[in-house]
């Protein structure tokens, strides 16, 4: 899952038709988009939610209360051209600043503080119990086809995991907060594409 933003007039141009099922003027619209600023930016949901939180909270005074809570999804909310140029000034402006670098640094700082959870495929016991956290048995039996001969008498595959192929026996995982990277790179990006976007939709 990810979330593909589109300008909706990027670099003031209007946006080309395409036939996706034409292969010469599909190559050609994704030429266009490639090369014209504004056309097109996109996160993964892991990427996107520390960018759009960070445009919560930077810039409530331009983005209205629907656009903040539907930012969140990707179903094709759209921001007009007026606020995309104000949410991208309000970034580079905190560039300047150095308020982005700061945030940044308090981000990832407070990411790296969070503790380890307990892993949840194997209950923090560093060890799977039978097909349990498969999508089914005959997948797991696919991973578990022989016993390990001699050692702990536990399956090959699983030993090789030390248990859990999620913990691998530790019985602990990343917080899943860490999962949510803030990058100031990403955030300039974001910047760019705002401005010459003419307003974008969030699909």
């Amino acid at each position: 899952m990810g979330y593909d933003l589109y300008g909706l007039s990027p670099s003031n141009e209007q946006v080309p038709d395409c036939d996706f099922s034409d292969e010469k003027t599909t190559e050609a619209y994704f030429a266009w988009q490639s090369n014209t600023k504004g056309a097109y930016f996109r996160q993964n949901v892991w990427g996107w939610r520390p960018v759009w939180q960070y445009v919560m909270e930077s810039c409530g005074d331009i983005i209205s209360v629907e656009d903040a809570q539907e930012g969140s999804w990707n179903d094709g909310h759209e921001i007009t051209k007026e606020k995309a140029k104000l949410i991208s000034n309000r970034i580079n402006s905190l560039h300047k600043s150095g308020s982005l670098e700061n945030y940044a640094r308090t981000y990832n700082t407070e990411m790296d503080s969070l503790p380890d959870e307990e892993c949840k495929i194997c209950n923090g016991t560093g060890t799977r119990k039978e097909w349990e956290g498969w999508q089914s048995e005959e997948m797991w039996l696919m991973h578990h086809d022989r016993l390990e001969q001699g050692g702990t008498g536990g399956y090959s595959w699983a030993n090789e995991m030390k248990g859990c192929n999620s913990c691998h026996g530790v019985g602990k995982v990343k917080n899943f907060d860490r999962s949510y990277p803030f990058e100031v790179e990403t955030m300039l990006e974001f910047a760019e594409f705002c401005e010459y976007s003419g307003g974008f939709r969030i699909c």
